[in-house]
């Protein structure tokens, strides 16, 4: 009996337990048939739009009410004719049929088990593929860019050459360019203790990803007016342009042309209210000109025409020229040119300090070599002359020379040859401007001159004596 009612109990826990995990997940169906609504027509008849429309919660197409995805945004997508509807958060394709009536079908296109990894991804289609890219999931915030595998029906990692990080609803995909513009990146990682990535710092580099290459360009840097702008933007959303994106900034509207790099701003009172009354959760779309906006309890729409005199071109652009390498490239020349200078100097301090010890040597073996003992005779007579506070007069310096006997023309072309000579070679051998032998009249006749030693080369030449 014990063992019929431990039995008992056990099935019931099994039960239990099996509607436990039925309650903790509901998958949504391969495919719904649903009513063919005006949006949808509209949009499957405008045959050269190529473009994604967020829906508004009460313009959900697919009815997934009582699943796990109840809450998940819809957004449809547009391309070639196709119509596709994205599931957020899940990586889920729906791909809608011709219409049979007034009644479409959207079948699941994929396979996808893993979900929430791509949280407010972008989701965009080239030439028939699809893409998504960015997102967060699992504490961490992507840069990756995936695409979905047809064969496979599952979604792969397209390899580029760098990973940009995105920045929220400000990435945006140009259809004709072939080109996923970011202006700038929002690093987030929060298994990292670094507060650059934990709480979102920004990092002001803009990019775009060229489809046909898979290649990061970076264009620039986000232009300082434009980072104040940003900082200042408030809390409402974003409205789609085929040129960019429109962004209410303390109750103005700034289009944000990523295609031209310019930013415009609204003149009209009227369209800044349109934007801010409509930039919630509502369904909007732009094309040729005029706003779209989607109302599902009337199923009709409300239009708003944007004419070119609506908006004033500011004076600074989206993004700018980044000179952080050429700064960086010119400090870094800096640096080489001042350690360039600093061995030169080094090396023509040591040269200099070479060819000093050299010259005094040199000075020492001149002296020997190119004063003449009569030329050493007479410059220690004015020496003696100098400590005496004398100066020396014609007669002695005969004397020395041993020209005494002589001529009056003579004795004076010797002198002068000596004196000269004396100042010659001490100019050279002294590497100076200044002579050593100096002559003044004499004070009680005029006719005649006085000869003594230069002042300021006394110390000089007697160090160069004494050498020698």
């Amino acid at each position: 009996m014990f063992y019929k009612i431990l039995k008992f109990v056990a099935f019931l826990a099994f039960l239990l337990q099996t509607n436990t995990t039925k309650a903790q997940f509901i998958p949504c169906e391969r495919s719904y048939t649903v009513f063919y609504n005006p949006l949808l027509q509209k949009i499957k008849g405008l045959s050269d739009f190529n473009s994604n429309i967020m829906l508004s919660k009460s313009a959900d197409i697919l009815p997934l009410l009582g699943t796990s995805f109840a809450l998940n945004r819809q957004e449809l997508s547009k391309h070639n004719g196709k119509m596709y509807l994205f599931l957020a958060q899940t990586g889920f394709i729906y791909q809608m049929s011709d219409p049979q009536g007034d009644s479409v079908v959207f079948s699941r296109i994929d396979n996808t088990i893993n979900i929430n990894y791509n949280i407010s991804c972008t989701n965009f289609i080239y030439k028939d593929q699809i893409f998504n890219y960015g997102g967060y999931g699992f504490w961490n915030k992507y840069g990756h860019v995936r695409k979905f595998n047809k064969s496979d029906k599952e979604w792969d990692i397209q390899p580029t050459n760098i990973e940009v990080f995105s920045a929220d609803d400000y990435d945006w995909f140009s259809p004709t360019e072939g080109r996923l513009y970011v202006p700038f990146q929002k690093m987030e990682n929060k298994v990292l203790k670094d507060p650059k990535f934990k709480d979102g710092g920004f990092e002001y580099s803009s990019y775009y990803l060229d489809i046909k290459t898979f290649d990061w360009v970076k264009v620039g840097k986000l232009s300082n007016e434009l980072i104040k702008l940003i900082n200042e933007k408030s809390n409402y959303g974003h409205i789609p342009h085929d040129n960019g994106r429109f962004f209410i900034i303390n109750d103005e509207a700034y289009l944000f042309d990523y295609s031209h790099n310019k930013i415009y701003r609204s003149k009209k009172a009227d369209l800044n209210q349109f934007f801010i009354r409509n930039s919630g959760d509502v369904t909007i779309f732009f094309y040729r000109g005029t706003y779209y906006k989607y109302q599902p309890e009337a199923q009709n729409f409300v239009t708003w025409e944007i004419h070119s005199d609506d908006l004033e071109l500011l004076n600074f652009p989206i993004w700018g020229k980044d000179y952080t390498n050429i700064i960086f490239v010119f400090a870094v020349c800096i640096v080489i040119i001042m350690i360039i200078l600093f061995i030169w100097l080094f090396k023509q301090s040591v040269k200099k300090k070479i060819e000093q010890a050299q010259l005094k040597v040199l000075k020492i073996k001149t002296v020997n070599q190119a004063f003449t003992e009569t030329e050493i005779s007479l410059i220690q007579l004015l020496l003696n002359a100098y400590s005496a506070k004398q100066n020396v007069e014609i007669a002695e310096i005969n004397r020395v020379l041993g020209i005494k006997d002589k001529n009056v023309g003579l004795q004076k072309k010797v002198r002068s040859d000596v004196i000269n000579a004396i100042n010659d070679k001490y100019i050279f051998i002294n590497q100076g401007e200044n002579n050593l032998i100096a002559s003044v009249r004499k004070e009680d006749d005029k006719r005649f001159y006085e000869y003594f030693i230069v002042p300021t080369e006394v110390k000089t030449v007697q160090k160069l004596i004494e050498k020698n």
